[in-house]
Parts: structure tokens; sequence; C-alpha cells
């Protein structure tokens, strides 16, 4: 507590000094581009981690879709996935282009073929089979900046998703 006054002083004596006039202002035209880059490379990776997790969430939905052989009227098995896709990303409209999304299926007999291309066929499946689920869409950087370090050349990252699940018996 003694020493409060004399800090106190100094303080104000150092406020009061003509030759530290304007090094504040200074000191923050320095720092506020490395700040406003810092601010927005944050803003940037959190909405590319929101829509990651989202696409994960919609791969998971169409999966338990999918591997339940449920097809709403009027439609076919695809379409109905599609629309349990389009349905868990609406919320991220503004962020999400639903055209853009791509979506592909890759079924195979047993799990000793996953992974092997030449075993692989498109479709969903019947009973029992195992169908791979994968979701990949292109975020576009909104910052230029940060897009150049992190996408390719055209500022795009490909957000993938993907889910393995064995079909249930249906018929």
């Amino acid at each position: 507590m003694a020493q409060s006054p004399l800090f106190l002083r100094r303080l104000i004596r150092r406020a009061n000094d003509p030759h530290t006039r304007g090094v504040s202002a200074l000191e923050f035209a320095l720092i506020l581009p490395v700040f406003l880059f810092f601010l927005l490379g944050v803003t940037e990776v959190s909405l590319i981690m929101l829509v990651q997790h989202m696409l994960e969430s919609a791969t998971f939905n169409a999966s338990r879709t999918g591997k339940t052989g449920y097809v709403e009227s009027g439609k076919t098995q695809m379409d109905t996935v599609h629309d349990a896709i389009v349905a868990r990303l609406g919320g991220l409209k503004p962020l999400i282009d639903p055209d853009k999304l791509t979506i592909t299926t890759s079924v195979y007999g047993d799990l000793s073929q996953l992974g092997q291309p030449d075993q692989a066929t498109e479709g969903l499946g019947t009973a029992s089979q195992i169908v791979v689920y994968t979701l990949t869409y292109p975020w576009k950087m909104f910052t230029p900046m940060i897009g150049n370090i992190m996408g390719d050349e055209n500022r795009i990252i490909h957000l993938t998703s993907r889910v393995v699940v064995r079909n249930e018996p249906f018929e």
C-alpha cells in the first residue's frame, strides 16, 4: 500500500511527459492489424468447425435413415436420405448451399472388402450390407489472407464427413 502513491505519481508524470505523447496511438496502430487478423482467423476456424460438426451430424442421421431401409411415400430411398441431410443442414442455410453438397455412397458385401474400390458399388445396399456414406462440402474461405494460407488456389477447403454402417435386415 505504501508504494501506491509513488506508483501513481510516476504514472501521472509519465502521462504528462511530452516525449511519450502519441506512443499509445502508435502502439495501437501497430497491434490492430495483428489483432484483427487473429480475430478473423478465430472466427473463420470456428465457422469451419461448426459446419464440419453439422456435416458429421447430417451424415450420421442420413446413415441412420438409410440403414433402416425407410422410404417416404412417393420418393426413392436415396431421395429420403438426401432430404434427411438437407433437413439437418437447414439451420445453416446462409453458410451452406445444399446444391454444392456432394453425397456419395459405397456398398460392400462385408467388412473385409471395406476400402477396396474395386469391391464397392454405388447405392444404399440391401439388407446386412456395409454402406459408407460420405458428404463433402467445398467451404469457400471468407477472408482472403487466411484463405490463401489454409485453402487451395481458390481459397476452398473441402470438408468431408464419413460414416460406415451395416444395413439392418430390412425387406
